[in-house]
């Protein structure tokens, strides 16, 4: 509603760049207003006019004339705090509910940057605590992107003055890549997801440092030392090793990005970017990177939006915008990781989060979510079904649907196949039921890892028919999106940071691994497993080790408890398993 400016004493608009851009918009008659209220009155420092907006997209412009910096051996903090307590004040008069300030006094008047961003919080937060406050309802902070020294000043005093106060009334929220705290009161986590491809697509409105993830983007500065915001919180999480590693490869030639480990965060690695670089451009770098390693999992935070919002009390906000616009970045996002289904239609990669602490922020990355799932829609069905491998013939017609659960019957010769298999060593259980999965994506990727590995191999013996209990409640999961390694060690990781499958079903059928339901029945998979050339494994492996010293690149293709009389295989790609059927016992 109102946008506060600032003015010499002569009141003349076309002198500072912030006056001079208003009065080039709003047209001539800003001016003449302006002269026109000064009639029968002086304007001094710390004087403040009212015009109305004009062409401008607002009810009316404050126009103060700041005080220039003393060096704190005058007035001029206290001149300050009183123009930002009259447009507060002029606002709610008037029964308006919005006001935008840019930096007053930072420029030529050498404000102290840090001191502004103490007054100007510290008399919003005053502001919002009056008795007589109602109808203002948002302060909003005009912040030039490029400007690391605002951002840094307002970030600490956000920090100390909201953070510091645990009895103040107010919920503190910050979301992009310049500003996370954690809230004092839980919001909830709330999270929508989408296919593209053979990747699963989430938005989140959650704390990307409790993310569980082969990778966690960090949105940083070209020094790879931001430390405020969503990247402070990073830092901060996987502790000063991190941090130290950050300025020895920053000082290193990069092609604008680096990669650290993860310490002590839920993740292999940390990859960290450039906020300021074409977001689009940089998603790309991140997949493109996360599936030459063959990461499972990507959890990003909304690059380049630095955007702030703080609920204050009696449903006053306060909100600082220093970056680019949400709706263009999650535009970006959404395409990046598109082209990069299009590109690899069995990824690795197989599930991309993009995490958003401002749950105001939220609705931006789902509506375009939404606006796109028609248009994805035709991708999944190209990538998935458009290719060269065949269906199984045994398969049941799936009526254009891209997954289905087929129940089997007692006197099907298959149903006995399978019942066989597992009684070999399970006779003493009683089959309740025999499923057969049928997902195509899952079916294609796996089929395109199998010809690879058959070609890599020069031999087509690569695949072993072997068995993976699982619990009631990942039955779904694994039945739409196959088996994520990114669960690791949720049943044990003695061989490496893998998913685990036996060679005899008595061995997935132990109440540790199938996990008996609320109605005693438990869950165990027959799983087509691509183990190809395989060694022994250990704890700490996140990937097979390499099998040629004169290649790191040329890796095992599993690993196994055993080289010789195998009982466990451990593989560590996610399309490397294709869960054949499911039996209930």
């Amino acid at each position: 509603d109102v946008i506060v400016n600032t003015v010499s004493v002569n009141l003349r608009l076309g002198k500072g760049q912030l006056s001079q851009a208003l009065l080039q918009k709003a047209g001539p008659q800003l001016q003449e207003e302006l002269y026109a209220m000064k009639q029968g009155t002086v304007a001094e420092v710390g004087s403040v006019f009212m015009t109305s907006g004009c062409n401008l997209n607002c009810q009316a412009v404050l126009h103060a004339v700041a005080p220039a910096w003393d060096n704190g051996a005058g007035s001029s903090q206290q001149v300050m705090e009183n123009i930002i307590k009259k447009c507060l004040t002029t606002v709610e008069e008037l029964s308006f509910s919005s006001i935008t300030f840019p930096m007053i006094g930072t420029g030529k008047l050498r404000f102290p940057k840090a001191v502004f961003a103490e007054l100007i919080l510290s008399e919003v937060l005053k502001f919002s605590s009056s008795v007589w406050q109602k109808t203002l309802q948002k302060v909003y902070l005009l912040v030039h992107p490029g400007d690391d020294e605002i951002q840094q000043a307002f970030l600490g005093e956000f920090t100390k003055q909201l953070c510091g106060n645990p009895n103040q009334d107010r919920i503190l929220m910050a979301g992009g890549n310049q500003g996370t705290f954690r809230p004092v009161s839980n919001p909830g986590f709330i999270s929508y997801e989408m296919k593209i491809g053979a990747i699963t697509f989430q938005i989140a409105a959650g704390d990307i440092t409790k993310e569980k993830a082969d990778v966690i983007v960090n949105s940083t500065t070209r020094t790879f030392n931001l430390k405020s915001g969503v990247s402070k919180a990073i830092l901060e999480g996987a502790g000063p090793a991190v941090e130290n590693e950050c300025a020895l490869l920053a000082a290193q030639p990069h092609r604008d990005f680096i990669l650290t480990q993860g310490r002590y965060l839920m993740c292999k690695i940390i990859i960290h970017v450039l906020g300021e670089n074409d977001v689009r451009r940089t998603v790309s770098t991140v997949l493109e990177e996360c599936e030459r390693r063959q990461c499972a999992s990507v959890s990003l935070p909304a690059i380049g939006t630095g955007f702030f919002f703080w609920s204050l009390k009696k449903n006053v906000s306060f909100s600082c915008n220093a970056g680019k616009n949400p709706n263009t970045v999650a535009d970006d996002m959404i395409s990046a990781i598109t082209d990069f289904a299009w590109k690899h239609p069995a990824p690795s990669l197989q599930k991309v989060t993009v995490v958003i602490f401002l749950s105001e922020l939220l609705h931006v990355f789902y509506d375009n979510m939404k606006k796109r799932e028609n248009s994805i829609s035709p991708v999944l069905q190209s990538i998935c079904i458009e290719t060269t491998y065949n269906l199984p013939e045994h398969w049941t017609d799936m009526n254009q649907q891209l997954s289905c659960v087929i129940e089997l019957h007692p006197g099907q010769s298959e149903y006995s196949t399978v019942k066989d298999k597992f009684s070999e060593t399970c006779p003493s259980y009683k089959i309740k039921k025999i499923e057969r999965i049928q997902n195509i994506c899952l079916w294609q990727s796996y089929q395109i890892k199998k010809k690879h590995m058959d070609m890599k191999n020069g031999h087509t013996d690569n695949e072993r028919v072997l068995f993976h209990g699982t619990d009631a409640d990942s039955v779904p999961y694994v039945n739409q999106h196959g088996f994520n390694r990114s669960y690791a060690g949720k049943n044990g990781a003695a061989y490496g940071k893998g998913t685990y499958f036996a060679v005899n079903a008595s061995y997935s059928a132990n109440d540790i691994y199938s996990i008996p339901d609320s109605n005693g029945r438990k869950h165990t998979y027959v799983v087509r497993v691509l183990t190809g050339v395989y060694t022994r494994g250990r704890s700490r492996l996140v990937t097979p080790p390499s099998k040629n010293p004169h290649d790191p690149t040329d890796l095992f293709d599993s690993v196994a408890d055993d080289t010789q009389h195998p009982e466990l295989f451990v593989v560590f790609s996610d399309n490397q398993a294709y869960p054949d059927y499911l039996i209930t016992f």
